[in-house]
């Protein structure tokens, strides 16, 4: 790595460490994200929603029971944040809190901004770019406010994990337990096996199941309830979650604002993204960037609860339509990275406008073009392997890798 791309980090670390936090925490304003993220880097510890994932992580890690209602989670690390409600994180998530749970709560809040910096970091290498400017862009991500707020989420890790997985697309058990990664967040990552299976590389659920039953004999031998609890949580609290107006999550988002006409609309595009992305992994033989691109965002789109950082795992799909997608894919794709810049992320409007920015991807990736070989691997270290034909042996994990 080049001593300058350091040099590039830090200056872009300290910028971010100088911008003031929101002087209310409560309406943060169009900027919130980038300036919330720059406080808990500080370590001042401000009322972010990794709260619910470091409480409960630390009631599991000593035997008490998760899921407390949130107002009493933000008291318990010193804030006071009205939240009458309960997590509706699955336990997994606290399973992936746990390496900062032992800290006092402004230095774990500090310590998970750094650690999810490099995760962005680790996610673009994976995706194709040199260390040294991936190191760069980690920051530079923040500026976009799905990656300003996503310093207090698990985004970054589903980001990562899908990453992962794309680069080792051709060793399908390690793909798997990539993409396990990616569910522990939010559990719909799963669908990203879907190529995969489709294809018959079923290996993939080796990898798959073995960190999930990591994960489940951890949860089982730290607290055996939480699974039981989320599921009673996902069946009260996680629907009156969904049916908040700020909600943006695409299905419900249409049906506040549109009815059953907005959500016939949003399945029918769920529907047909996943269609062209399967059919064409099918036709192909091999899992392409678009159709991988197509999995990954309908993982997102069928989220039940979304809020303006759940755009995160979209972002390299997002650059690769405004690269080669073509005009009209790339144009629709400059929407979904333009309306976050433009909106209250947590205020009513905000809602539908950002279910907006979901579709108009979704759109983008059923009118881009179709890419060639050639198109596809331009810029990616797997340029050569590509050119060699998709009858010959797999190629190396590091072969697989592709740019945004």
């Amino acid at each position: 790595m080049r001593p300058v791309w350091l040099v590039v980090a830090a200056i872009e670390l300290g910028i971010l460490l100088a911008i003031p936090a929101p002087g209310n925490p409560d309406k943060p304003g169009k900027a919130g994200g980038i300036r919330t993220a720059a406080a808990q880097l500080r370590g001042s510890g401000p009322p972010i929603d990794f709260v619910q994932d470091y409480v409960g992580a630390r009631d599991v890690a000593r035997g008490r029971e998760a899921y407390p209602v949130l107002t009493r989670a933000y008291a318990s690390v010193g804030l006071e944040w009205p939240a009458p409600h309960r997590s509706t994180h699955p336990p997994t998530a606290f399973l992936l809190a746990l390496p900062v749970a032992w800290l006092p709560w402004k230095a774990a809040a500090s310590v998970w901004t750094v650690l999810m910096l490099a995760a962005l970091a680790a996610a673009y290498w994976a995706l194709g770019a040199p260390p040294g400017p991936a190191v760069a862009l980690a920051p530079l991500t923040l500026v976009w406010p799905p990656g300003g707020w996503s310093m207090g989420q698990l985004t970054p890790l589903w980001l990562l994990g899908l990453a992962l997985a794309w680069r080792l697309r051709d060793r399908p058990a390690a793909a798997g337990a990539a993409v396990a990664l990616a569910s522990l967040t939010k559990l719909l990552p799963v669908l990203s096996l879907l190529p995969f299976l489709l294809l018959r590389r079923w290996s993939v659920l080796r990898g798959f199941a073995i960190v999930w039953g990591v994960a489940l004999v951890a949860l089982l031998a730290l607290d055996a309830g939480a699974i039981g609890r989320y599921l009673t949580i996902a069946r009260s609290d996680s629907r009156e979650q969904a049916a908040r107006h700020e909600n943006a999550a695409l299905l419900w988002a249409a049906e506040h604002n549109y009815g059953a006409a907005g959500v016939a609309i949003g399945v029918a595009l769920v529907v047909a993204v996943l269609v062209r992305a399967l059919s064409r992994a099918r036709q192909l033989g091999e899992i392409d960037r678009l159709s991988w691109d197509g999995v990954g965002w309908a993982s997102v789109a069928l989220l039940p609860i979304a809020w303006i950082y759940s755009l995160l795992p979209l972002l390299p799909a997002l650059v690769r339509l405004v690269r080669r997608g073509g005009l009209l894919a790339a144009a629709l794709a400059l929407v979904t990275l333009v309306i976050p810049f433009l909106v209250d992320p947590f205020g009513l409007p905000g809602a539908i406008r950002l279910a907006f920015a979901t579709a108009a991807l979704g759109v983008s990736l059923l009118v881009a073009r179709r890419y060639t070989a050639d198109s596809l691997e331009a810029s990616g270290p797997s340029a050569t392997s590509a050119k060699r034909g998709s009858s010959s042996a797999p190629a190396s994990s590091k072969s697989s890798a592709t740019a945004t």
